[in-house]
């Protein structure tokens, strides 16, 4: 028994955001697509739509997310959902960030569809949002480590909140997804070559999202003022592009008690870590001593993937 959902759009929009979803998040389970087409009657429709929702389990409650309130996907759904009461639930509007929390909210289990439907009404709303003006909504949240909420004093003294590797830097899981469940206050991308990128910088200003500080430095410079205690006080998400970023940034002293592989691209001499995630021997290596050492590096796309040390799922 689950929540799956259904996206219904007139042409093919619902297969065009669900391909965005997938780049984002991954490929989901429990995710159909449904098109009316120009000359699809609302009886074809209607059919196809019958047949998408025969294919989910019986036990499942079902979320239709649909382009346009008033339209024939909308209206199709909701004659389904009037017969389904209380299991399913039809929501119009659909856009990026709606379809990432719903996504997101569907991994905690006593999350209802009808509690999953008016949650992502606001974040859909809140999604659009102007480059002058970009309200970001803060989620607190702690993260459990075996049973237990982490606790990483010396990082958490020096401001530092999360660190990640991510070739990719501020994007759509950054600034939709980990920024808000870590409060964040500053995004810190760590990159000797941003810094002396202006055409980067100005794209990374625009990315980050309003309310969050936004710092772009070379190692060194990030390493000393990381143990100057320069942030102390803050929430500090910290991006590296590079692995070895990070592995300078702890052999220069900054006390990284944990840090998170996000995305790191096939290159030649690379293997595949996880789905995103491809590293040297080298780096694979290092990896496996710092987590001898007492670090805990994880590899999590979104903040709501299971975490699980290097050791648990490297060679699995």
């Amino acid at each position: 028994m689950g929540v799956g959902i259904i996206l219904a759009s007139h042409g093919e929009f619902a297969s065009g955001i669900k391909q965005t979803g997938d780049m984002i998040m991954g490929t989901q389970d429990k995710v159909e697509v449904c098109l009316l087409m120009p000359e699809d009657s609302p009886e074809q429709f209607k059919s196809r739509l019958e047949a998408v929702v025969a294919a989910f389990e019986k036990d499942d409650e079902l979320l239709f997310l649909v382009d346009l309130w008033g339209g024939t996907p909308f209206n199709q759904a909701n004659q389904l959902v009037k017969e389904h009461a209380g299991k399913m639930e039809v929501v119009s509007g659909l856009n990026v960030p709606m379809l990432l929390q719903a996504y997101s909210e569907r991994f905690i289990p006593e999350r209802s569809v009808t509690d999953i439907a008016n949650i992502i009404i606001s974040d859909g709303k809140d999604g659009i949002r102007t480059s002058a003006y970009q309200p970001v909504k803060v989620i607190e949240s702690k993260i459990k480590r075996g049973g237990e909420i982490m606790t990483d004093k010396k990082m958490n003294q020096l401001g530092i909140q999360h660190v990640r590797l991510d070739e990719r830097l501020i994007h759509g899981q950054v600034a939709t997804l980990w920024l808000g469940n870590l409060g964040a206050t500053r995004v810190m991308i760590i990159d000797n070559n941003v810094v002396n990128d202006p055409i980067a910088k100005a794209s990374l200003k625009t990315a980050v999202p309003g309310g969050i500080k936004l710092s772009i430095l070379k190692t060194d410079t990030a390493s000393t003022r990381l143990k100057q205690g320069v942030y102390e006080g803050q929430k500090v998400m910290i991006i590296a592009k590079e692995i070895q970023t990070i592995f300078d940034l702890i052999d220069a002293g900054v006390p990284i008690e944990r840090f998170n592989l996000g995305n790191a691209s096939l290159k030649e001499g690379t293997i595949q870590i996880k789905k995103s995630v491809f590293l040297t021997e080298a780096a694979i290596s290092k990896l496996l001593d710092l987590e001898k050492q007492g670090v805990l590096v994880t590899a999590q796309m979104v903040p709501m993937e299971e975490e699980k040390s290097f050791s648990q799922f490297y060679g699995k």
